[in-house]
């Protein structure tokens, strides 16, 4: 089984980004995921649809499973123990 957990940031600096990408490494660990980190372009380049930063996706066998806008430590571990 392949199980992902992909963050898109900001192109800018956020906070929010930098707590999730400083906490994810040893969550994703723990549950068995792999991290793919993706930075967001700006406004006017190919840019990801995102409407909140950081968005965070939960990807198992290459089918999305949920989404998670903006970065909630408890919310991201709910979500990995269900797949």
């Amino acid at each position: 089984m392949s199980k992902q957990l992909i963050i898109i940031t900001a192109p800018f600096n956020c906070g929010h980004c930098a707590k999730a990408l400083k906490e994810l490494p040893s969550i994703c660990e723990e549950k068995g995921y792999e991290l793919i980190e993706m930075e967001n372009k700006a406004k006017n380049e190919d840019n990801l649809p995102v409407d909140m930063y950081p968005t965070i996706m939960v990807r198992v066998n290459e089918e999305i499973k949920s989404t998670i806008n903006g970065y909630n430590q408890s919310r991201v571990i709910t979500e990995l123990k269900k797949y």
